[in-house]
């Protein structure tokens, strides 16, 4: 769990369609949304809200699609 640093004020959590402010960075493992990238794993650091940080450190956040259209491929914490 990470606070945000370095980012405009205001910005929304980037997990699907939750407005909510986000509070958050995390590092995690996504898969590509394009189709011809789907075998690739890529890991990204992406805001998250207060609900959804809470739900990424106790048990991941396995399907959710992220902002970016890519589907994140479950708990990464490290």
């Amino acid at each position: 769990m990470t606070g945000i640093q370095n980012r405009l004020p205001h910005v929304i959590c980037e997990v699907g369609t939750c407005i909510r402010q986000a509070s958050f960075t995390e590092w995690i493992t996504v898969i590509p949304g394009g189709p011809r990238l789907k075998e690739e794993r890529h890991r990204i650091d992406i805001v998250l809200c207060w609900e959804h940080e809470d739900q990424f450190q106790r048990q991941g956040l396995r399907g959710v699609v992220t902002a970016y259209g890519d589907q994140i491929t479950g708990h990464d914490r490290q």
